[in-house]
């Protein structure tokens, strides 16, 4: 695997990916390469070629999110008026000029700081503490991703924050999940009902403060025997006032998810590994 994080690390949160592929050497992953440089060229075609799995590390202004995650699929077209490219061109020369193809993620970490300096801002520091956490756990989780008995084993997410379903998708199915999306508490029932799942998110607050709670008895009166967890933002206030017993849930997650809480609470509520 290479870990290659881009960016200037002179210009404050900009430097995030540089130091996302530091901190990841540190660790000494015996299976894990890292890079960085100032900005992805054409030559990184042939660096990655040498790989099963790349992870690219950038900064991000575009997302309010600390930060997101997404697979790279091949650009349609190789397109570029500078030296500088994106990780979707390089991944498509790459195929193109290598005949290979790794599995491609990106990590984009929000930023707020691009100018002269080298310290990242506070609130960049605190979402790149976020990401790598992340990015360690689908590390580890690709290199075990062969585990048959997870494969079997199918979660329903239902949120309808589509970021938030994208990066615990991705997460569950780098852990060998298969995974269920769902916007809103009806959508889920129609899901649930043609995907059979093991076990059910949901969030507690979608088109009403509790619909969560709502959609989850509504799963248990139906039959639903699996675990069913709620997803709250509210913190202490949610773990305070709610008791999960009572209302049938196995557990509930405080977002930002703390994706390695969460595969872990998944595989032994299912009984994985």
């Amino acid at each position: 695997m290479l870990v290659y994080g881009y960016g200037n690390p002179g210009r404050q949160d900009d430097g995030l990916g540089p130091l996302a592929a530091e901190e990841i050497e540190k660790l000494g992953y015996p299976f894990v390469d890292t890079d960085a440089n100032y900005q992805l060229q054409i030559e990184d075609a042939e660096e990655i070629s040498r790989y099963d799995v790349v992870i690219f590390v950038d900064a991000s202004i575009e997302k309010d999110e600390q930060f997101t995650v997404r697979k790279i699929e091949p650009a349609l077209k190789i397109a570029f008026t500078t030296h500088a490219m994106g990780p979707e061109s390089v991944l498509a020369l790459c195929e193109e000029s290598f005949a290979r193809s790794p599995e491609t993620w990106l990590v984009a970490i929000r930023g707020y700081g691009f100018d002269i300096g080298e310290e990242l801002t506070e609130r960049a520091r605190g979402n790149f503490q976020q990401a790598l956490s992340f990015i360690i756990l689908l590390l580890d989780e690709l290199k075990g991703k062969s585990m048959a008995n997870a494969e079997a084993k199918t979660i329903l997410i239902i949120d309808d924050d589509s970021d938030l379903r994208a990066a615990m998708r991705i997460v569950l199915e780098a852990s060998g999940f298969t995974v269920g999306e769902a916007a809103n508490g009806e959508e889920g029932f129609k899901v649930a009902d043609r995907v059979k799942p093991d076990a059910v998110i949901v969030d507690l607050m979608m088109e009403t403060v509790d619909a969560g709670s709502k959609v989850s008895t509504k799963l248990k009166e139906s039959g639903f025997k699996g675990p069913i967890f709620l997803l709250s933002a509210a913190g202490d206030t949610v773990r305070y006032n709610i008791d999960p017993r009572e209302l049938g849930l196995a557990g509930i997650f405080q977002k930002p998810i703390d994706h390695k809480v969460l595969i872990t609470t998944l595989k032994k509520q299912l009984r994985i590994g």
